[in-house]
């Protein structure tokens, strides 16, 4: 990990957060509507609290939503964690050139959410590892197919058989007219 820059308004909250949890944060990214706070692996539990008390009172002391998110030297097991509570299906990273690649796979019915959060992920993973970039990957649900009935074909079939014995019958009835 390198060495992070932090803003005095970082260094303030990262110590009030300190004092509510008994827990140093490492990092600190603030934004509009919330506080991510980054947390030692292992002390998780305790930065939470005993029914999240510690980031209720976070949040009432900062008036935003907090986030708690625990560092992890594997890089797979932090882009977990900085999307947690989100159930990521597989994470890969890539050397792609100059870039590293996060890529997330994500069921379908939830990439909508995963993509609000992706720059706020890649602001968390570009301060602690050396990826550059995240790429959300879904796998497409095919839709099953309707399985064709041999009821609904005998119906069809036997009213093309009739419609053209009727034609044939009426063409009979002409021609010995």
């Amino acid at each position: 990990m390198s060495k992070l820059r932090l803003s005095t308004e970082q260094i303030m909250k990262m110590g009030m957060f300190e004092k509510i949890s008994n827990v140093q944060p490492i990092d600190c990214i603030i934004s509009e509507d919330r506080i991510a706070f980054i947390i030692k692996e292992g002390e998780i539990g305790a930065a939470i609290g005993k029914g999240g008390e510690h980031v209720k009172e976070a949040e009432e002391k900062f008036g935003k939503k907090i986030d708690i998110i625990e560092y992890s030297n594997d890089w797979r097991k932090f882009v977990r964690n900085v999307f947690a509570p989100i159930k990521l299906e597989d994470v890969w990273i890539k050397r792609m050139g100059k870039d590293v690649i996060a890529f997330v796979k994500v069921n379908p019915k939830i990439k909508r959410i995963v993509l609000k959060n992706v720059n706020r992920a890649l602001e968390i993973l570009k301060r602690h590892t050396k990826i550059t970039k995240i790429q959300v990957v879904t796998q497409q649900q095919r839709k099953p197919r309707r399985p064709i009935q041999k009821n609904e074909n005998n119906k069809n079939n036997k009213e093309n058989l009739s419609s053209n014995s009727s034609n044939e019958n009426s063409n009979e009835q002409k021609e010995s007219e």
